[in-house]
């Protein structure tokens, strides 16, 4: 399905990102502002921990000219004490620098998430349905914790290895110009292939991090059918896709590691070149006396000070370049366009009063419309049921009235404001819907039940479950209304579930209810306990019924009738007999196994 905008799919993901590298460090300082003190400490401490440990060459060069060459073996007595000082102190601000880049590492990945988190609260349902959930969730999950490696180890990195190769390279300029102009000639050889390789390494970096996204995508997806898999007996197939994707995964992650694999050796091939190099003139120059045995044994271990760090350096400019690419896709999130947005001075309703859809057109894809031109008006106290066959665009309808979803034309009017006018918690507070597949959270009935109202007590969750007849049930569960329902319900049936959720519902006492296929996963029996607590639930409020049960239909005062996402019939249930169309159709094909259970609640009412 194409779309006006990008999802989290796998075709978004592969796409070539063009966001400049200084973009994205500046708006991760943005992130960093609130813990700039420990971001200034830490990097403080970091440099102090590069500066102190490059006093040891030149201490060693001391050593082998002052104290050893002349037998001056006393100076011994404050070379070692000024060696362990500067050695302690090198480790202690190490310390320091640790400990603060870690909280600046793990906070500012935190603020990301948070923010990737409240987006996914706010965004269009379009990215849960069009995208995949393993590819959104590998943000705040994967990403996040690829940045906060980074930020932790290869940002102290970064400035430590800089600060060891400018600091050793100011020294050994110092101590001979020749001998030094000798060491780094190679130099530019080694920042030149650091470039190329880089720019390589990112591209990799960014089809592994996909790769992994597509992964997590399929383990969710796998766990999530796991009953429909075995009820087909189509583990094998299941776990051949698995290792597609697996191998898709692991492909990636050689490519990358096959680019990051080069870096080391030739890193080192040209730092042998270099002492090779240094060793020769080197050597030459002690003997014609312009320098002495120590300054050659600095400069071999500045050498080591600048080369190593900058080995380092290239290992993390690896890191670096997926850092990078993890930031990207975490600001694909947290830029992901709401859709769903209302303006700065929306209004706030009080009630639900009345619901108006004028003319209205919608498609999830806009070339292909679901529903067109759909009108109707509702005032309190009044219940409309919609009915139509599968794809008619029932459901569409009420994601469009809660505002999942704007419409392309037409438009939704609450109490007369346009729905786009509202302040959409203000609405959804208003409003409760029951779906066929109601959702229940691992935690116990109790809380399950209050979950619309919070601060709901005891016994009026008790009151809400018996008046819906789901107090029986519950107290037979093991602890009662204190049982710990299992993620996915599991540990209960449908039928169960559904009446919690009514319990649910009718705790929150809505203005306006939504009921979606709500009764359709409850047996007759069932239904038939639950038809007078319905009654008083829908009774002097506004409600909208999607079912098939024609002992829910008839509760209603009209009957819409949609095909292909238009209203082609409309009427009570007598006048839509009468009729003999589709509705009468539907009813004989449909309802005809109910008979019995109308006449039940005939005789009940």
């Amino acid at each position: 399905m194409s779309s006006s905008f990008k999802t989290f799919s796998r075709e978004e993901e592969e796409r070539r990102r063009t966001v400049p590298d200084r973009v994205l460090i500046r708006r991760m300082y943005d992130y960093a502002k609130p813990y700039r003190r420990n971001l200034i400490i830490g990097a403080l401490t970091t440099v102090l921990t590069s500066v102190t440990g490059l006093f040891s060459p030149y201490l060693h060069k001391i050593a082998i000219d002052q104290i050893i060459q002349p037998g001056k073996l006393a100076g011994f007595l404050w070379w070692i004490p000024l060696f362990i000082l500067i050695t302690l102190a090198m480790y202690f601000f190490q310390y320091i620098q640790l400990f603060q880049m870690r909280i600046v590492g793990e906070r500012v990945v935190a603020r990301m998430r948070d923010e990737m988190i409240h987006k996914l609260q706010v965004i269009s349902l379009r990215y849960f349905s069009e995208g995949e959930i393993g590819r959104i969730l590998s943000r705040p999950v994967n990403d996040a914790n690829t940045v906060r490696i980074f930020l932790r180890m290869g940002l102290t990195s970064i400035i430590m290895d800089t600060t060891s190769i400018l600091g050793a390279l100011f020294i050994v300029f110092s101590l001979n110009v020749k001998l030094a102009l000798i060491a780094v000639a190679i130099l530019p050889f080694t920042i030149v292939l650091a470039w190329f390789l880089g720019k390589v390494s990112r591209a990799a970096y960014r089809k592994t991090l996909s790769a992994l996204g597509g992964l997590t995508s399929k383990i969710q997806e796998n766990l999530s059918g796991m009953k429909v898999i075995k009820s087909f007996v189509q583990e094998e197939k299941a776990f051949k896709e698995f290792l597609k994707v697996q191998d898709n995964v692991v492909k990636a992650n050689i490519k990358a590691i096959r680019i990051s694999a080069a870096y080391q050796p030739i890193i080192l091939y040209i730092r042998i070149s270099g002492t090779a190099l240094i060793l020769w003139f080197g050597s030459q120059m002690v003997l014609a006396g312009e320098i002495t045995i120590g300054t050659l044994v600095a400069f071999i271990e500045y050498q080591f000070s600048y080369f190593m760090p900058l080995t380092d350096l290239i290992a993390v400019y690896d890191q670096y370049q997926s850092a990078m690419a993890a930031i990207e896709r975490m600001f694909d999130l947290i830029d992901a366009n709401v859709e769903v947005e209302e303006p700065e001075n929306a209004t706030e309703i009080n009630s639900i009063e009345s619901v108006a859809f004028e003319n209205v057109f919608f498609g999830y894809d806009p070339k292909i419309p679901v529903i067109k031109g759909v009108s109707f008006n509702l005032k309190k106290p009044y219940r409309l049921a919609i009915v139509g066959p599968t794809g008619a665009g029932k459901s569409t309808i009420i994601n469009l009235l809660v505002r999942f979803y704007d419409p392309l034309a037409g438009r939704i009017l609450v109490n007369g404001y346009d729905l786009r006018e509202i302040k959409i918690s203000s609405l959804r507070e208003k409003m409760k819907v029951v779906l066929q597949d109601s959702f229940l959270f691992p935690m116990s009935v109790k809380d399950n039940i209050r979950f619309g109202k919070p601060n709901a007590s005891d016994e009026e969750v008790i009151e809400a479950a018996k008046a819906v007849g789901a107090h029986e049930f519950i107290m037979k569960l093991p602890g009662g209304y204190n049982h710990i329902i299992r993620e996915g319900s599991s540990n209960i049936s449908i039928g169960q579930r559904q009446l919690i959720s009514f319990a649910r519902t009718l705790l929150a006492n809505p203005q306006l209810l939504i009921l979606d296929e709500a009764t359709s996963s409850i047996d007759p029996y069932t239904e038939l306990i639950i038809q007078n607590a319905l009654k008083n639930l829908l009774e002097n409020r506004l409600a909208i019924i999607i079912a098939h049960r024609l002992s829910t239909i008839r509760l209603c005062d009209e009957i819409i009738v949609l095909n292909q996402g238009e209203i082609i019939e409309r009427g009570t249930h007598k006048e839509l007999m009468e009729k003999g169309g589709i509705y009468s159709s539907f009813y004989r094909m449909q309802f005809r196994e109910e008979t019995g259970l109308e006449s039940t609640i005939k005789a009940g009412s």
